[in-house]
């Protein structure tokens, strides 16, 4: 849900961008160069906020780890993220297959037994099969040694790694559209500006060649010849 009011938002300042770009707005523009800044200021207080807290992420999942891990035979979305984690990442328990001491089975549920404690089959590292009598048992041979906590761990922070390489990514394409955009903004100003200039021009060269034309005509006076009958004297 995050993640589509996020793109909802950038969907409006691309349009923005697009609509001032077609209209030639210097407003619109400056407005999406103004919120792609503040996007990118977040951006990088989020950035900054999520390294002064990594040392805490450690903490955080030993703690969810800690207090999902007794609902493990009694949640099934519990069992099977559990389950994922310790066969995928090839792992038991949080810190070892100790913690799982702490989590009491049910009557009837199968598992690995070791040390009176009972552990469960995706801890498993390798196994067997024995046949006795007509039937074939896979026993487990070697546990997963280590906990889950620093794979999970290394696993967090290594994502968080390639995020933090996309989100600088991200945040260089956004200068470069900030800076564009602040120039297309400049240029558009520019424009207009020598339009307006050729259209004063253009309208001062008519408006002088109108006065021109009058004073001209003003200027010219008929003349009028006028034959003479009369004599002269000397």
């Amino acid at each position: 849900m995050f993640v589509i009011v996020i793109g909802i938002i950038m969907l409006f300042v691309s349009l923005f961008g697009c609509i001032g770009a077609l209209k030639e707005s210097t407003c619109l523009v400056n407005i999406f160069a103004v919120i792609l800044s503040i996007v990118l200021i977040l951006e990088l207080a989020a950035a900054i906020a999520a390294y002064s807290l990594r040392a805490q992420i450690s903490e955080m999942l030993h703690d969810k780890l800690t207090l999902t891990m007794p609902f493990y035979y009694n949640n099934i979305e519990v069992q099977d993220s559990f389950d994922f984690i310790q066969s995928r990442m090839n792992c038991c328990g949080v810190n070892s297959y100790l913690d799982w001491g702490e989590v009491e089975p049910p009557t009837g549920v199968s598992g690995i037994s070791i040390d009176n404690i009972t552990v469960p089959n995706s801890c498993c590292a390798a196994s067997r099969i024995e046949i006795i009598g007509d039937m074939e048992v896979d026993e487990c041979t070697k546990l997963y040694a280590n906990g889950c906590l620093p794979r999970v761990f290394y696993l967090v922070y290594q994502s968080a790694g390639l995020l933090g390489a996309g989100a600088m990514t991200i945040a260089f394409i956004q200068i470069i559209g900030i800076v564009f955009s602040f120039s297309l903004a400049r240029s558009i100003r520019r424009a207009k500006s020598e339009r307006q200039r050729r259209l004063w021009e253009i309208q001062e060269r008519v408006l002088n060649n109108e006065q021109s034309s009058k004073l001209g005509h003003e200027k010219i006076v008929p003349v009028v010849y006028i034959p003479f009958h009369g004599q002269t004297t000397a």
